[in-house]
């Protein structure tokens, strides 16, 4: 951000905090929590989601997973804020998610806590990640390298398990050949809790060579003791093998290339809760994924490890506060070989970060936050971030922030031989936002925001990538989500983004300036319901690889509508769906085009 900008975006914010926090005898009162789902994301704590001072959604997997979804990555098509840039859907698909304008490798994910992009070149791929065994999401949009590091430059999308307590079962089938099964069982005895799941995918494909299969396997092991502590052990691993056709343009469509996926994540750690809230914890975790490519004379494998130690203790401290101290230290290693040569590369990341969020007034919560992190390739960087929420009333808020955060450049973009940088620095960029909410019921929420980020150090070109670029984008975002009535829910949204290449004059590539989703459930009497949801995602500029250098195209905006019918019927949940209602034609990406009307249906049991 440039400086001038810089500080009156700061003075602006501190300004409306100053005068947001002037006691006033008519408020008097207890901060309001309100309703709402407790979230770890924005603290690395629990906490009260409308408390927060950040903006976080929380989806429930068990909602997810009965509106037919299969994958973290479509369950973050309907969000306000969030776009995925997604190739082909199902287990075999390349879903990538895009917050407040960023690129995939801008956004963070986590999987019970342990970070996956430290071996990952272009982003997560969501696809990997089924819904199996999956309690909730937690996507938090904005800036948050103060708490998390590297990678969480637009937001932070945190994929929470949990353990099952029974035998449960899913299945399900429809549009080309698309199929789950599902069976996991768990339970608890003196203090000791365990479950495992396996889950598979599959799909004929909706294009020549389109199949996939995944499979999914969890392990959860947690012994509690007297004294209040807990051990947990988790693994969580994937495997799959699909086809890869290609983009519809591309020279050799329907391609008869191959791909496959792996990873697996092992978790060990121990938590003491404190009657007042605070505690300490201590994990320690390892990953290692792998993706193999098989074409036509190529073949390539890539391979990556991490592993890292967390410590943190939370405190309650006079006068209402939280402080939550830490550090961080964690081991990447990450290897690629194809036909024409490959490239090895190392590194290694130590953090300490602090949060304290404190009531300032009768009706404001203050959150500061700061994180140092030392790499072994690029050196340090420290990221501040401060937060607040105002109550104006029982029922309206003001929530706002402003910090500044950054993403590493990745190996390939260190190591890569001929196409590297080895001197390449981080992307950084500021951000802020601020919103209004109103609550005119306890489970039922409206909220304006509007954010801005100024980025520079972008990291640019193929061959050599170089630290020149600069972008900035603004957006605006309505929301509503809940229950208005008895027997309904919705959620619904509008976003407007505008997001401009400083070193162009562009438009950001893959990036629509509006989109809006509704999802709406009506309960119908006798454990039966009806949802509909409809999405509009509007005109993006992308690039068409048929040509050399790749041509600049405008792809049109699109519809899209869905429908569940769910009914109860003895021991089982019967949920039947159809997607893209109206046969809507439209490509998400230059090149791959969407599927048409598919029809499907799901068997859950209820015990």
């Amino acid at each position: 951000m440039r400086p001038s900008l810089q500080a009156r975006v700061v003075r602006a914010f501190l300004t409306l905090w100053v005068v947001l926090t002037i006691p006033l005898a008519a408020r008097a009162q207890e901060i309001p929590t309100f309703e709402g789902e407790e979230v770890v994301v924005s603290g690395r704590r629990p906490e009260p989601v409308r408390s927060s001072p950040a903006y976080v959604t929380v989806l429930s997997g068990e909602q997810l997973r009965r509106l037919g979804l299969r994958t973290v990555g479509e369950a973050l098509r309907y969000l306000a804020e969030v776009y995925v840039r997604e190739n082909y859907s199902g287990p075999g698909g390349l879903l990538q998610p895009s917050v407040r304008g960023s690129s995939p490798q801008q956004v963070l994910v986590l999987l019970d806590g342990v970070p996956l992009n430290a071996t990952a070149q272009l982003g997560v791929n969501l696809a990997t990640l089924s819904l199996a065994e999956v309690d909730r999401v937690e996507v938090l949009r904005g800036p948050y390298s103060a708490l998390w590091g590297s990678g969480a430059l637009g937001g932070v999308v945190h994929v929470v398990t949990r353990p099952t307590n029974r035998l449960r079962l899913r299945a399900g089938y429809g549009g080309a050949a698309d199929s789950l099964a599902a069976l996991s069982v768990g339970g608890q005895a003196q203090g000791t809790r365990y479950a495992v799941g396996v889950e598979h995918l599959g799909s004929g494909g909706y294009q020549p060579n389109g199949d996939a299969s995944r499979w999914t396997g969890t392990l959860h092991l947690g012994v509690e003791s007297q004294r209040g502590s807990r051990w947990t052990f988790q693994v969580h691993h994937t495997d799959a093998g699909y086809g890869v056709p290609g983009a519809t343009n591309s020279f050799c469509y329907p391609c008869p290339d191959r791909q496959s996926d792996r990873r697996t994540v092992l978790q060990l750690a121990w938590d003491r809760t404190a009657a007042d809230g605070g505690g300490q914890r201590l994990r320690l975790w390892w990953y290692g994924d792998s993706l193999d490519y098989r074409a036509s004379g190529y073949s390539s494998s890539a391979s990556g490890q991490a592993y890292g130690a967390e410590w943190q203790d939370v405190r309650r401290l006079p006068g209402a506060g939280v402080l939550t101290v830490g550090g961080e230290w964690q081991q990447a290693a990450y290897g690629f070989r194809s036909t024409f040569g490959g490239f090895d590369g190392t590194a290694q990341v130590g953090a300490a970060f602090a949060q304290y969020d404190v009531p300032v007034s009768d009706r404001t919560l203050l959150g500061l936050g700061l994180r140092a992190d030392l790499h072994s390739a690029y050196g340090g960087q420290l990221n501040p971030r401060v937060g607040f929420v105002h109550f104006v009333t029982d029922t309206l808020r003001v929530r706002g922030g402003v910090g500044r955060t950054f993403r590493g450049p990745t190996f390939a973009e260190l190591y890569f031989p001929g196409c590297s940088n080895p001197n390449l620095l981080p992307e950084s960029a500021w951000s802020a936002d601020l919103g209004l909410e109103y609550a005119p019921r306890p489970a039922l929420v409206a909220r304006v925001n509007t954010f801005y980020t100024d980025a520079h150090n972008l990291i640019v070109g193929g061959c050599n990538p170089q630290n020149v670029g600069s972008a900035r984008v603004s957006g605006a975002s309505l929301e509503l989500s809940g229950t208005p009535a008895d027997g309904w829910q919705v959620l619904a949204n509008l976003t407007w983004t505008d997001g401009v290449d400083r070193t162009t004059g562009l438009a950001l590539l893959r990036l629509p300036r509006w989109a809006a989703n509704v999802v709406l459930r009506r309960e119908l009497g006798g454990e039966a319901a009806l949802v509909v949801l409809a999405s509009y995602v509007g005109e993006r500029e992308d690039l068409d690889f048929s040509s050399f250098p790749a041509t600049r195209v405008t792809l049109p905006g699109y519809v899209t509508v869905g429908l569940r019918y769910e009914v109860a019927a003895s021991d089982v949940l019967v949920s039947v769906g159809v997607d893209n209602l109206l046969d809507a034609r439209y490509e998400t990406l230059r090149g791959y085009p969407a599927p048409g009307r598919t029809f499907f249906v799901q068997v859950t049991s209820r015990r």
